[in-house]
């Protein structure tokens, strides 16, 4: 003969879940969360990064249109052959080489903080 469970004895076994199941469910979400922080974390590493290289872009825009606006003749003579600086918080630094026919600007841009250096490089065409 078939030995039969209850009804009541059935339901009693499937009720709820184990001790074990919670544990692994919990240790499931505790990987997923970690993940996804540490994914944001990089987002926004990334986002400063971006600010700070779209700052120093524009730094460099300027310097560069504040040389190119001073005469041949005068660009690369004396004190405008080099310089230093820093505006808004970026370190720059620059120098002026004289050819026959142009002046070539060569900019030097350092971020705080990341040591991060950019190089820009310009012509200035002497008529």
């Amino acid at each position: 003969m078939i030995a039969r469970t209850s009804r009541r004895a059935r339901s009693r076994t499937r009720r709820g879940a184990t001790l074990i199941e919670l544990l692994i469910a919990s240790v499931m979400l505790v990987v997923a969360i970690g993940g996804l922080l540490n994914t944001s974390a990089e987002i926004a590493e990334q986002m400063g990064g971006s600010r700070h290289q779209l700052i120093a872009a524009s730094v460099a825009q300027a310097r560069l249109d504040s040389l190119a606006s001073i005469s041949c003749n005068a660009l690369g003579a004396g004190a405008l052959s080099s310089g230093t600086g820093v505006t808004r918080g970026i370190a720059e630094s620059w120098t002026v080489t004289r050819t026959t026919y142009a002046r070539q600007i060569s900019l030097t841009l350092t971020l705080p903080r990341r040591k991060q250096t950019f190089r820009y490089s310009t012509l200035v065409p002497c008529a």
